[in-house]
């Protein structure tokens, strides 16, 4: 007697399956009036000799010529009008979100740094994606297979994020330090770059995260190295390691002498090699130089009289810090025209041309009187 199937549902015991066939192999005998029961977040397609027919969506359907036309059609044509059976097979596809899909960099990408050389870098992460087109995954992806888990489709689509993510840090990449300070443009670069090879087969990306970048820890103890070589000054690794013999030569002090002897033969030894290539780079300070006497300490400067409120002065001062007058210095005149500083014997000013000093006159007694005074030494007189 034959057997026809009157429910339709799926209920995977694996928490990891993503699509499932019903019958796992074959066509299923249908008989019309059987009840598709499609949970929330699946889909159901029907298939017959390979091709997609119908979608349905999560509810309790009854399966009929209203709601299954192409199969109906299909029915018509090569059943003989016999419609109340027809053969099938239904693919249910999970179309939740699917979170913690973890990729990483199992080789690591060779990049040149500026500071390290060449470094090998490693990153991790993870992505959430969602089965947006279930046909077209379901024929681009899962083809006649039984079964198709996240797995499946992880190890997929992490092909994608690797490629991606090479070809990005390959065209963008500066050095490892500015690479981990700007992680929030990369993970929104990479989620541009993989949304159109996701999208190829009915897949949407939601989100992706970058959880680490990282080089190996001896390039990583270099640039912990080298972040204390900057904080220090030190421009080479011979110095660094002469600083620090110099340092345990300083700790060992009180162990004796020949500690200290010993360690002052390390860092003797440590340093040649970098006093041997500062000589032969031209860097080598001269002899003088390295053992100059202390200088003497410079003269004080030469101070004036201020002429308003008689106050000393630095020389070189052009206004009274007392007074707040201008001071003149000696020997030199303001030009009465364009005030211009010229020497006291100038009789012309030699910006603006301007006589600077008028003619000595001579009194009714005798006397020269000297420019701008206003009675007579010698008889007193008016001028």
């Amino acid at each position: 007697m034959a057997r026809y199937l009157d429910v339709i549902e799926w209920r995977p015991s694996d928490p990891t399956a993503l699509v499932g066939r019903v019958p796992e192999s074959g066509p299923a005998d249908i008989r019309m009036g059987a009840q598709l029961i499609v949970r929330e977040s699946q889909s159901a397609i029907f298939y017959r000799d390979g091709q997609a027919l119908d979608v349905f969506g999560a509810g309790r359907h009854t399966l009929s010529t209203a709601n299954i036309p192409l199969l109906t059609e299909f029915i018509s044509r090569f059943t003989r009008n016999n419609s109340n059976i027809f053969a099938a097979e239904v693919y249910f596809v999970n179309q939740q979100v699917l979170t913690e899909m973890k990729w990483g960099t199992p080789n690591p990408i060779d990049l040149k740094d500026p500071d390290l050389g060449w470094v090998q870098i490693r990153a991790l992460g993870t992505y959430s994606v969602r089965v947006e087109d279930p046909q077209l995954f379901v024929n681009t992806l899962v083809g006649t297979r039984p079964e198709y888990t996240t797995k499946d489709l992880r190890n997929f689509l992490n092909g994608s994020v690797r490629t991606r993510l090479n070809d990005l840090l390959s065209t963008t990449f500066q050095s490892y330090a500015s690479i981990r300070s700007n992680m929030d443009e990369l993970v929104a670069a990479m989620k541009v770059k993989v949304k159109d090879d996701f999208g190829k087969y009915g897949v949407s990306i939601r989100d992706f995260f970058i959880q680490d970048i990282s080089v190996p820890e001896e390039i990583q103890a270099a640039f912990r190295k080298r972040a204390t070589m900057g904080a220090l000054g030190v421009r080479s690794y011979s110095e660094m390691q002469a600083a620090d013999a110099m340092r345990d030569m300083a700790n060992n002090q009180g162990t004796g002498g020949g500690a200290m002897g010993a360690g002052m033969g390390m860092s003797m030894g440590m340093m040649m090699p970098q006093m041997m290539q500062q000589a032969f780079a031209g860097n080598m300070m001269p002899q003088q130089q390295m053992q100059q006497p202390q200088q003497a300490p410079a003269p004080q400067a030469a101070t004036v009289e201020c002429a308003s409120c008689h106050a000393r002065i630095p020389e070189t001062t052009k206004f009274c810090p007392q007074c707040g007058s201008k001071v003149v210095p000696a020997g030199m005149v303001p030009c009465p025209n364009c005030q211009n500083l010229v020497p006291q014997n100038s009789k012309f000013c030699p910006q603006c041309g301007s006589k600077v000093a008028p003619e000595e006159k001579v009194c009714s007694c005798g006397t020269k009187i000297a420019p701008g005074t206003k009675f007579c030494p010698g008889c007193g007189a008016k001028q």
